[in-house]
């Protein structure tokens, strides 16, 4: 039996509290019923019994919520798109035992034509030594007139640019309590400066995001005087061992 995370800040998700009852009863037929990598077998019949649909309210329900899987290249499989994300799975590490068998699922999806072999975003998933396609090339150097010498050439990882939902998203999941308006900031601040950090191209959006968060922290301290829980402790404690306790409870005493 498999048990599933559920993110109630969906909830306050405009495209999620606009769906249709149907939409809404969809999207949480394939969470529940997917592989722990994300990955669904369209099956009609069971669908249609399952859920209680006519087949034109699952057609229509199926276009509604679109946004939230990808198909497969026979259309017989759907992977939905931030499913790990929300099961708190990412990163993936091969070392996890409980990652395992979520890698092999993305494996055999990714190596099969008929599946989604190809596909940038489900493959970006992958510990960076399994992901397809991602052998360095090589240069070749001459190092003396006979033999000749390849060195692998470490190219950056190609960026890709989040979209405000990510950002939000990103910022909710790490329990940033001015995700709303701050991932608006930060995604027009550097959608406005062509996302670069300094004067060089950004690598990892989400390393920049969380120094954002924590800048933000930072500028918030200085301006309100706040105090770490911490600090308010140690503050405390100095205060109690200034206090003269013969004096406090002299009045108690003549009592």
């Amino acid at each position: 039996m498999s048990y599933r995370m559920s993110n109630t800040e969906k909830w306050k998700d405009l495209w999620f509290s606009n769906l249709s009852p149907h939409g809404k009863l969809l999207f949480f037929y394939f969470v529940e019923n997917c592989d722990n990598a994300g990955f669904f077998e369209v099956n009609k019949k069971f669908m249609l019994f399952h859920t209680g649909f006519t087949e034109n309210e699952l057609m229509v329900a199926g276009t509604e919520i679109k946004k939230s899987y990808i198909k497969s290249k026979d259309g017989s499989r759907l992977w939905l798109r931030n499913f790990l994300k929300y099961q708190k799975k990412l990163p993936l590490n091969s070392l996890n035992n409980s990652h395992k068998q979520i890698i092999i699922l993305l494996q055999d999806n990714l190596s099969d034509e008929t599946k989604f072999k190809g596909n940038e975003i489900i493959n970006s998933l992958l510990p960076a030594d399994l992901q397809f396609g991602k052998r360095r090339k090589a240069e070749v150097v001459k190092t003396d007139k006979s033999t000749q010498t390849e060195i692998p050439v470490n190219r950056p990882q190609r960026f890709i640019k989040p979209s405000k939902e990510e950002v939000f998203d990103y910022m909710v999941e790490q329990e940033f309590e001015m995700a709303k308006l701050q991932s608006e900031l930060f995604y027009n601040y550097y959608e406005s400066i062509g996302w670069k950090v300094g004067k060089n191209p950004m690598v990892i959006w989400r390393a920049s995001c969380a120094k954002w968060m924590k800048n933000y922290y930072i500028r918030e301290n200085v301006k309100t005087g706040k105090i770490s829980k911490l600090e308010a402790i140690e503050k405390s404690h100095q205060e109690m061992e200034k206090t003269d306790w013969s004096e406090t409870y002299k009045d108690r005493n003549n009592e």
